[in-house]
């Protein structure tokens, strides 16, 4: 028997430590008056929900921590009563909440509340026998916190008819309406109507009025902001009612404000903890809150931590006996192999990274030895034409300065069974390699240079020669408006030459007696491009200080076909008046 007693000890112990943690974290004081008034003295003003509903909402609110005052079918001097003890309690509470169900109406653009036994004969009655709303306002204000006022009062009041119809007779500024008129301000705190303003609420055929019900619903969500948890009541509302009745809601808070803060004595317990099971029935117990979101999001870590736990060890003997086996390899091996074993084979991508270091020293030393040496070693079929290239380059610079070629047997790699390494000079000392910014520093200013004089000849010879290939799309551009300009030329000077009329020549002195055409030799690619340089140094030279004559002169020894029509553009040019 002491086993069983000792058990019930104990779980009443935690049941209480709970309670007083809960206490603990919401110590701030709530108080509230409900009043719920159904049984009025005319029998035509009877309704059934107003005292189920003040009843019910009393409990929800005792639940939440709130120090209710609770009032059933109240006359004048019990509301009377009920509000002079409310202003008293909540003088400097923290949330002050009036609650009432009941008849209303609106008289002149004032709201008021009717106890059950008003009798409204006139507008004398009005002010005398009802609760002024504003007498309720003037309580809530009494609170240092928040201040929530709560009407489910907008019922189908019959003597507010007959009243309205009475002071009509009497006054033409006379101007009560159905329903309630809506409050200006809120006055930093919550105003919420069972309808719209002017509108008319329903009874309700269950226990709980539409409103009420919905609003019972809500209370029971933990963790739920106010302006959240009655815009939920109001979407309640509008479907249970079909759309004929929509609440409405004036807030003015400055900050966010819980009505059921159960959720939050549970989290401080267990926010720091790493019990999955007390987050997962956190989740469970709370799905509304604010908080079920940092819930979820603990436990997803705390899941993963667990799940690292229980993998990590046998993934670290894994990996210890990997590395203990590697270990074991290499000195089983080690000593079998041979010195100048070959390496392990390279990728593709790696043979090309390889290839495309050599090629920027290539690039830099111009040797057409290790250029020749390469192209038989190239592993990088990519960079085949650049290195085509650069080799005809090297090959076209050694003719024009007269060197002699290397005397090395050009074959394909193919064809060429067997590498030969041509034997180094001794003497030679091989630049430093540059790089790739150096290489296109350089290519940068030799690109300037074409433009300012532009030649196709050396275009297409630094386009084979090019080792920045960003600058590519550049030359490519320049080279084909060399190309178009030239055509254009052409074409010009034909339409001209086919249209004018041949000018007499001037006398300018002795002539270079012409060549026998039978013994003529036509000069080579690389004196055609040196006669070009000539002719284009000569030509930079007229067009700075232009003499006709000396143009007439130029055009007749002129050497290199493709500067001819910019010779009779300048020779038109200087033409005389």
């Amino acid at each position: 028997m002491k086993r069983p007693i000792s058990s019930w000890a104990a779980a009443m112990g935690c049941a209480l430590l709970i309670m007083l943690s809960a206490g603990a974290a919401m110590a701030e004081r709530r108080v509230a008056l409900v009043v719920g008034n159904s049984q009025y003295k005319n029998t035509g003003l009877l309704l059934s929900n107003p005292k189920n509903d003040a009843e019910d909402v009393a409990a929800s609110l005792r639940s939440l921590g709130f120090e209710v005052i609770l009032k059933v079918d109240a006359g004048k001097r019990d509301f009377d009563l009920a509000m002079t003890q409310f202003a008293r309690l909540a003088t400097s509470a923290d949330t002050a909440l009036f609650y009432y169900a009941g008849h209303a109406l609106q008289y002149q653009g004032e709201n008021y509340l009717m106890p059950t036994d008003a009798e409204l004969e006139d507008e004398i009655s009005v002010r005398y026998q009802t609760v002024p709303l504003d007498d309720v306002r003037a309580g809530l204000e009494q609170a240092a916190g928040v201040k929530i006022l709560i009407l489910d009062a907008c019922r189908n009041n019959p003597l507010a008819d007959r009243l309205r119809l009475r002071a009509t007779g009497l006054s033409r500024n006379a101007r009560n309406v159905r329903g309630l008129a809506r409050v200006d301000k809120a006055q930093g705190g919550v105003v919420v109507y069972a309808t719209a303003a002017d509108q008319v609420a329903a009874d309700g055929t269950g226990r709980n009025s539409p409103f009420t019900a919905a609003l019972l619903k809500r209370l029971q969500e933990a963790g739920v902001e106010i302006g959240t948890m009655f815009r939920r009541v109001a979407a309640d509302v509008n479907e249970s009612t079909k759309g004929q009745q929509r609440p409405e809601l004036l807030i003015s808070l400055v900050s966010e404000y819980y009505l059921n803060q159960n959720d939050r004595p549970v989290w401080e317990r267990i926010k720091d903890t790493a019990d999955l099971a007390a987050f997962r029935d956190f989740i469970d117990r709370f799905p509304s809150s604010s908080r079920a979101a940092d819930a979820q999001y603990r436990l997803r870590l705390l899941e993963r931590e667990q799940l690292a736990r229980q993998s990590g060890p046998a993934s670290e003997d894994q990996r210890a006996k990997a590395e203990a086996e590697r270990q074991k390899q290499q000195l089983t091996f080690a000593p079998v192999v041979p010195p100048r074993a070959d390496p392990p084979p390279m990728t593709q991508e790696q043979a090309c990274r390889r290839d495309e270091d050599r090629l920027i020293r290539l690039r830099a030393n111009q040797s057409l030895e290790e250029v020749i040496r390469f192209e038989r070693e190239l592993g990088c079929e990519r960079l085949r034409p650049q290195l085509l290239r650069l080799r005809e380059s090297i090959s076209a610079e050694a003719e024009r300065e007269g060197a002699q070629l290397p005397n090395v047997e050009r074959r394909s790699p193919a064809l060429d069974p067997a590498p030969q390494k041509p034997e180094r000079d001794s003497t030679r000392v091989v630049p430093s390699p540059i790089s790739q910014e150096q290489i296109c520093k350089r290519d940068e200013e030799r690109l300037m240079r074409l433009r300012a004089s532009p030649a196709s000849d050396e275009v297409i010879r630094f386009e084979r020669e090019l080792g920045c290939e960003r600058l590519r799309p550049q030359l490519l551009r320049l080279r084909e408006s060399i190309l178009a300009d030239g055509e254009h030329d052409d074409h010009e000077a034909a339409r001209r030459s086919a249209t004018e009329q041949p000018r007499p020549m001037p006398d300018v002195g002795p002539q270079k007696p012409e060549r026998d055409a039978a013994v003529r030799v036509a000069p080579s690619p690389i004196q055609q491009e040196q006669i070009c340089k000539r002719d284009e140094e000569r030509l930079m030279r007229l067009r700075s200080s232009p003499a006709r004559d000396e143009v007439i002169r130029f055009e007749h020894e002129l050497g290199c076909e493709r500067l001819r029509p910019q010779v009779i553009r300048l020779r038109e040019s200087l033409a005389p008046n």
